[in-house]
């Protein structure tokens, strides 16, 4: 279900990526996202041959979603709408990444995922800490902690039990 609501999720963010008209998406915040500028015969004759022929192809593949499943993607739409620029800017971008990704690195990404909704709420919450004070290290700093990361994953499971066998175990803090 986890894997269909990203499947989902992206499948609404490659849409929108490739097929609205650039101009929507650097429409005017102050306009009310519920009142279109435009009529969708506009917004297709402003579209590139490229981009009505990928509106076909996912128009397609919302055809074979449940009923359910095309409500959720509605919602989510309805959601990216209300957003302003900059927030669609960033979801866009994030969508840009993704794609470049390559399907072993999705299926990792995937993964991740799946593990991380399977967590308890408190462990959730414990890593996205851990990720808020992280992005907040100064660059240098970050850099020298993925660097020191990817050579622990480089190591043998002896190498690292012998790193972990040296190091004096931490204190807990006090609750």
């Amino acid at each position: 279900m986890k894997n269909r609501r990203i499947i989902l999720t992206v499948i609404l963010f490659a849409t929108m990526a490739i097929t609205l008209p650039a101009a929507y998406c650097q429409q005017d915040t102050t306009t009310p996202a519920t009142t279109p500028t435009t009529t969708p015969e506009e917004e297709w004759g402003q579209m590139t041959p490229e981009q009505r022929e990928t509106l076909r192809e996912r128009y397609q593949q919302f055809k074979k979603l449940t009923p359910e499943q095309r409500q959720e993607l509605r919602g989510r739409l309805r959601q990216l709408r209300q957003m302003n620029r900059e927030e669609r800017a960033k979801i866009l971008e994030s969508y840009g990444i993704y794609q470049k990704l390559t399907p072993a690195q999705r299926e990792r990404l995937e993964n991740n995922y799946k593990r991380f909704q399977s967590l308890p709420p408190a462990r959730q919450q414990q890593l996205r800490n851990t990720y808020r004070r992280f992005m907040r290290m100064p660059p240098e700093r970050r850099a020298r902690m993925l660097e020191n990361f990817r050579k622990w994953q480089e190591l043998t499971p002896e190498q690292r039990e012998q790193i972990r066998s040296k190091t004096p175990k931490a204190k807990a803090k006090p609750q």
